[in-house]
């Protein structure tokens, strides 16, 4: 749709009216009595906008529907500059299996803001308050007294038969003033207008990580129309929350620790974890991070140990100690049922929360009310029966394809629409044979609102109708909860899946205010925003060895990606000019690329012969190899490898990279899915990811070229921002180790690999020319020198020059300035002691001997050096994660194995 631009002075209400007359085609809306999408959170029952929406519709008719798909598109490119993903890794990571496939999805944000009505939000946090309450006085009740239990108010099996029960939680106490520290909802309007409680999330629940971010995202996206709609800030929802953690610090912490404990990287809201951590400026701890000593616990920092008084926990209960709870967990901390036990340390939400998700409890919340805090329910929740009461069983059995089935024993869900006639004479058995372990909950029927979200998968995004619902977030505050103001939006899948709240993707939802919008509103939220201005001691990231490791390991496959895709550059290079007769060492190219491969370990898999330029196919055999040099994901050594790698580094310590990391990592990902794709359409047999692996060798060379340097710039603007934008700590430090060990290992096995054997002059000059360029040191050599490549200054260059960043001595003597900066309490005298040695080593060699070629026609005196530089380099990496990065050998795991 084409709108015409309206005059300045015309108010919203205007420029909806000067639209009524095709009834908002935009919408594909034809009336109030058309069969088409309703709209019923935009449109009233009389067909009129609602006044919440007026703005909104209003900016969105002057943008007509080229505008809100553009503005979908930058939301979508932000996404992945950022970095904001989703997890699909399943059951699997629960139990910390580390052996998972990737499936790292980018987070699906719809465009389109809810806009709730202020008057009507407000009932909604009276409701999910008092159901807090609620909540809370039975969490209190079931580890306590049990009245409830023994007065007949809440049956025996919902609470005992729930795995999300824990005994040894009996009799623990908590800190604060309430049980439920936080908690979550899902809610969605139903037919009557009103808001209904689909699930109650009291576990360790997800999502205010990512309703922050979307607002974030979404103001910026759409500055304009946030401005002008002025919905309520999110900034005390968050600030309330970092004052609570405080507040629930064990007596006599005057000063008190929190930490964020997340199950790591792999997990499914690995995302979510870290940017709350970093919202709260808290540390986002891992379980290697933390131990117990005497009844309290630590936090491993710098080669000390930090008491901890906060623990935001994300990980399940039963996995949180594998001493007390599940053994097989090697996501928990050996004792912490003890320490908070003791009253050294809490836990929130509390270890055996998770009880109250019950869906079963449903039945039974409109009397547990007037008996627990002598109110009425105010917030309902949907029509839902429990098994082991007859009346409500009869029900189940009869409707089993209209309701949604939950065993709450097994954590199994059903939706009973999509079940064959067969299944649910299944179902129907095992319903009668276990009633006490079903629960059955009429699928809504959910309000409808514009999208941009595909409707399923494969399509294109277009603006629709589509259900909607809302996680609701509370946190504990004083005597009383506070909730955010929004939450995390849901667009709902249509049909069954959808009306058992089935979320396809996230929705900014906007609060408009009951009050004018002054100029303040305008401003798009930012993360600055949600944090206090001065953080105290306790408030600092943690330096971990786990978060030293991932650091190390940062700067060890950012270099390595950002060597590998030079030396392939060169490569690929090379192969263009292969044709240009006039020019000097092109017959060098199969030797440079079996240089390569022994560079990076991948010669069994790129498969280039020294001889391949005199083979008939020649051309086809090296391009092929550096397909595979650059693509090939599953071979450690290529690009695609290494920026796996580095992407992989960069998740897992999330939390310590600023949101301009993954602007740059996103940039370099989108090259690898452009150039798969591409590859991809000319093999139609294989996807992108198959195609990748399987069909390189029909590569194009100039898609190959752009891939070549959109990586490379991404690489190079990633290094620049490391060393730019990065406070230079001690985990700084790590990662620049890394970064110069990896350099100096890689410099040592291409020397070895390119300039040991002589060849003859001009395949010899060509080697070295793109050695020098493979190294960033030809410009500066050509200024240097005139005439041929000659060896002896290429090496002097290469291994003795202090003042070229490239050059061996360099990467020695940072090596030795980083290491001998570290804290005393985690300096490594031993790494020292061979960095000293590799010095010593290279400064007494003489430079004419390197060059001096043998009676074998190789450098021998070059080739023994190369070898004991690289030994040495790998040995300063091997004593560091003996010594630095790996927990104390008494840590052990409990299911076996050696230490963790």
């Amino acid at each position: 749709m084409t709108s015409p631009t309206p005059t300045p002075a015309e108010t919203p209400s205007a420029v909806v009216d000067r639209y009524r007359s095709d009834r908002f085609a935009l919408f594909d809306i034809d009336g109030p009595q058309a069969a088409s999408p309703r709209y019923d959170e935009m449109i009233d029952a009389d067909g009129a906008i609602r006044p919440q929406w007026a703005d909104l519709v209003a900016g969105y008719a002057r943008a007509g529907t080229v505008g809100m798909a553009r503005t979908a598109m930058r939301l979508r490119t932000m996404i992945a500059d950022e970095g904001i993903t989703y997890n699909l890794t399943g059951d699997r990571v629960a139990s910390g299996d580390a052996e998972v496939a990737d499936t790292t999805r980018l987070w699906e944000l719809d465009s389109v803001p809810l806009v709730v009505d202020g008057d009507a939000w407000a009932a909604v946090e009276a409701g999910i308050a008092q159901r807090c309450l609620l909540l809370d006085a039975l969490l209190v009740d079931l580890y306590g007294e049990r009245r409830t239990i023994t007065e007949g108010l809440v049956p025996p099996e919902m609470v005992y038969g729930h795995p999300g029960y824990v005994r040894k939680a009996g009799g623990m106490g908590i800190a604060g003033p309430h049980a439920l520290f936080c908690h979550a909802a899902d809610i969605g309007r139903t037919a009557d207008g009103h808001f209904a409680l689909w699930g109650d999330s009291t576990q360790a629940p997800s999502g205010i990580g990512y309703a922050i971010a979307d607002r974030r995202l979404t103001s910026r996206a759409a500055s304009a129309l946030f401005g002008a709609v002025g919905p309520r800030p999110m900034t005390t929802f968050a600030g309330t929350l970092r004052l609570a953690l405080f507040d629930y610090a064990p007596p006599g912490a005057d000063d008190p620790t929190v930490v964020v404990l997340s199950p790591g990287n792999l997990s499914e809201t690995a995302f979510d974890q870290a940017y709350l951590a970093s919202v709260l400026g808290f540390p986002l701890v891992e379980s290697a991070d933390l131990l117990v000593r005497d009844g309290a616990v630590y936090m491993r920092s710098l080669g000390s140990f930090k008491r901890v008084d906060v623990i935001l926990r994300r990980v399940d209960a039963a996995f949180c100690d594998p001493l007390d709870l599940r053994s097989d967990s090697r996501l928990g901390v050996a004792g912490l049922v003890e320490a908070v036990a003791r009253g050294a340390v809490t836990v929130v939400n509390t270890l055996g929360s998770g009880v109250i998700e019950n869906p079963a409890l449903h039945t039974v919340a409109a009397r547990l009310a007037p008996a627990l805090i002598d109110e009425e329910l105010a917030l309902p929740t949907v029509e839902t029966y429990w098994g082991g009461a007859d009346s409500e069983r009869t029900k189940i059995v009869a409707d089993l394809a209209g309701l949604v089935l939950d065993n709450f024993r097994t954590g199994e869900q059903f939706i009973g629409a999509t079940l064959s006639r067969a299944d649910l004479e299944t179902l129907r058995r095992r319903v009668e044979t276990d009633p006490w372990q079903w629960v059955g909950r009429r699928p809504g029927q959910f309000s409808l609102a514009p999208s941009m979200t595909p409707a399923h998968a494969g399509a294109a995004a277009r603006l629709r109708a589509a259900p909607v619902g809302i996680r609701t977030f509370a946190v504990a505050q004083g005597a009383a909860y506070a909730v955010m103001p929004g939450g995390m939006g849901q667009v709902l899948a249509t049909g069954a899946e959808g009306a058992a709240m089935g979320a396809i993707a996230a929705k900014d939802v906007w609060v408009a205010n009951t009050e004018a919008v002054g100029d303040t509103t305008r401003v798009a939220e930012s993360v600055s925003s949600f944090v206090s201005p001065t953080l105290s001691a306790s408030d600092r990231s943690a330096a971990s060895p786990r978060v030293l490791a991932d650091l190390f390991w940062l700067g060890r496959h950012g270099e390595r990606a950002e060597l590998t895709v030079r030396m392939v550059k060169v490569a690929r290079e090379r192969y263009q000019d292969r044709d240009r007769l006039w020019m000097s060492g092109t017959g060098s190219l199969p030797l440079f690329l079996a240089g390569i491969a022994a560079t990076t370990a991948t010669t069994d898999h790129v498969g280039v012969l020294p001889d391949a330029a005199t083979a008939d196919n020649g051309a086809a055999v090296a391009l092929a190899a550096i397909g595979r040099l650059t693509m090939s994901r599953s071979v450690p050594g290529t690009v695609a490898h290494s920026v796996d790698r580095l992407v992989a580094s960069a998740r897992a310590v999330r939390d310590q990279m600023s949101t301009s990391t993954w602007m740059v990592l996103g940039t370099i990902e989108r090259a690898f899915a452009d150039l798969a794709h591409t590859v991809a359409e000319s093999a139609p047999d294989t996807g992108p990811r198959a195609g990748a692996n399987a069909a390189v060798d029909t590569v194009d060379v100039d898609e190959l070229a752009r891939a070549h340097e959109s990586i490379l710039r991404g690489l190079l603007a990633l290094a620049g921002l490391q060393a730019e934008s990065m406070v230079h700590d001690p985990a700084w430090l790590f990662m620049d180790v890394g970064r110069r060990i990896e350099r100096a290992v890689m410099l040592a096995d291409l020397t070895r690999s390119v300039l040991v054997d002589r060849h003859e002059l001009d395949v010899e000059q060509g080697l070295i020319e793109a050695y020098l360029v493979a190294n960033e040191s030809a410009v500066i050599y050509r200024r240097r020198n005139r005439g041929l490549h000659r060896l002896r200054p290429v090496i002097m260059l290469a291994m003795f020059d202090e003042t070229n960043p490239r050059s061996m001595i360099y990467q020695l003597a940072r090596l030795r300035s980083d290491l001998s900066a570290m804290p005393d309490e985690i300096r490594s005298a031993a790494a020292e002691r061979v960095v000293e040695e590799m010095i010593a080593e290279l400064r007494r060699v003489d430079p004419t001997d390197l060059t001096t070629v043998g009676d074998t026609d190789r450098r021998d005196e070059l080739a023994e050096l190369m070898t004991t530089l690289a030994t040495g380099a790998r040995e300063v990496s091997d004593v560091l994660g003996r010594t630095r990065f790996a927990p104390p050998r008494d840590i052990q795991p409990l299911w076996g194995g050696g230490s963790r």
